[in-house]
Parts: structure tokens; sequence; C-alpha cells
């Protein structure tokens, strides 16, 4: 259970890093008439990258969906949320009225 939250961890902060991988593969197979837009590629990154952490689980023989998918969230969303948390320390209370 715990392998898989890593994988699925590991597979949503991965995904970034895949996308222009997958954007050079997926430019050969399809067609100049049909483009992928961006938000089109992040998933297929995303999902593909699902994907091989579940193959990956599988053969690691623990397969579990929920515990996968909790950590591909977290690790979606994990860096986004650790920046908010950094940004808490140093408060932006906007333009100084002093100064305008």
């Amino acid at each position: 259970m715990l392998a898989d939250l890593i994988l699925g961890i590991a597979a949503g902060a991965g995904a970034p890093y895949a996308e222009p991988k997958i954007k050079q593969a997926l430019e050969g197979v399809l067609l100049s008439d049909a483009p992928i837009t961006g938000a089109e590629l992040r998933m297929v990154s995303f999902a593909l990258c699902l994907v091989g952490a579940a193959i990956l689980a599988l053969i690691f023989g623990e397969s579990e969906a929920f515990p996968l998918t909790v950590g591909a969230v977290i690790g979606v969303f994990g860096p986004r949320i650790i920046d908010r948390f950094q940004d808490r320390k140093h408060p932006d209370y906007g333009p100084d009225p002093d100064k305008e």
C-alpha cells in the first residue's frame, strides 16, 4: 500500500518532466491537421505516467488503486501546496499607501 502511494506521488510529480518526451513522440504519430493542445498534452502525460506507475505496482505485487490515485493527486498538487505554505511566511500586503 505504501509502495502504491509512493509510485503515485512519483507519477504525479514526474508528469511535467515526461511531457516534452511525450510531445515529441506524439508529434510523429498525430497528423498536423489535429494539433494537440497544452491541456490535452498535460492530461496524456499524466495518464501515461499513472499507467506506468500502475504497471510497476502490479509487478511489485501490490496493486491497489486508491493509494495510487491519492499519491498521484499529492504528486500533482504537492508542489503548489508547499509553495502556498512557504509564501505564507512572506505575506504580500499590497502596495504601500505612503509611497503613492
